[in-house]
């Protein structure tokens, strides 16, 4: 008798485990993407993981609120449209429509934060900028892939030049070397680079914008979540003060 009930508890207990695998195997998982595009606090890595950063923050909240799983792929930016309407990746968290050239087939969240382009040229360099046409003759740095609207006209004009690299930390390489004249890239980037970079006493950030934008997440046409329901999370997250505070943490409000 005392077999038979321990063979019956066994049996029990085999079953809720695997009730509880088949429950945890079978919750939603949506495929974060993000890529070397990302600096710092955006994404930060460890032996080529993400592992911290204002992307797999939010990302956290957002599939604890949903009750989802998530994983991360890095995706070269230039592989980023053909992703998400694949299906390879369903969501890319820092982005907006001007950035992507199939920007009406996928969906856009609210926004999560605005974010401003700055100019950050050497410390020793004795000219005043206050407006963008002052830049004439100067080659400025910029991130591979990426759009920049207000300066557009004139790279197209040949007023000053652009040089493309995969990142801002490679832009600030390049201008301590004298190897570009400025460059441009996002303020909350600029901020938290500079507060850990060794020689940021070489840098200043100018006060001119030159633009800014939201920053919106892209969601795949068939992600395995809706607009609605990230919408939703990230709303409830705002009321509550949880963006703010992860902005907080990486020193760039």
């Amino acid at each position: 008798m005392m077999m038979i009930l321990k063979i019956v508890k066994l049996v029990i207990l085999f079953f809720a485990f695997f009730s509880t695998f088949v429950l945890s195997d079978s919750k939603t998982k949506l495929i974060i993407g993000y890529g070397d595009h990302d600096a710092a606090p955006y994404a930060i890595e460890r032996a080529e993981q993400l592992y911290d950063g204002i992307i797999r923050d939010i990302i956290t909240e957002i599939s604890d609120e949903l009750d989802i799983s998530v994983s991360y792929i890095k995706t070269p930016r230039k592989r980023i449209e053909r992703y998400l309407e694949n299906n390879t990746i369903h969501l890319v968290l820092i982005s907006n429509p001007a950035w992507l050239s199939n920007s009406e087939k996928l969906q856009w969240s609210d926004t999560l934060f605005i974010e401003k382009d700055k100019i950050v040229i050497r410390a020793d360099n004795p000219k005043t900028y206050q407006q963008i046409s002052d830049f004439r003759g100067m080659i400025i740095g910029t991130i591979r892939g990426y759009k920049y609207p207000t300066l557009q006209p004139f790279f197209d004009e040949k007023h000053f030049t652009r040089y493309d690299v995969s990142n801002l930390y490679v832009n600030l390489i390049r201008l301590d070397l004298n190897r570009i004249d400025a460059l441009v890239d996002a303020d909350i980037l600029i901020n938290y680079q500079l507060k850990h970079v060794k020689n940021a006493e070489v840098f200043k950030v100018l006060a001119l914008t030159v633009s800014q934008h939201k920053v919106q997440a892209a969601l795949s046409p068939n992600a395995p979540i809706t607009i609605i329901q990230f919408n939703q999370a990230l709303k409830k997250l705002k009321d509550q003060g949880v963006i703010a505070a992860i902005l907080r943490k990486y020193q760039i409000e």
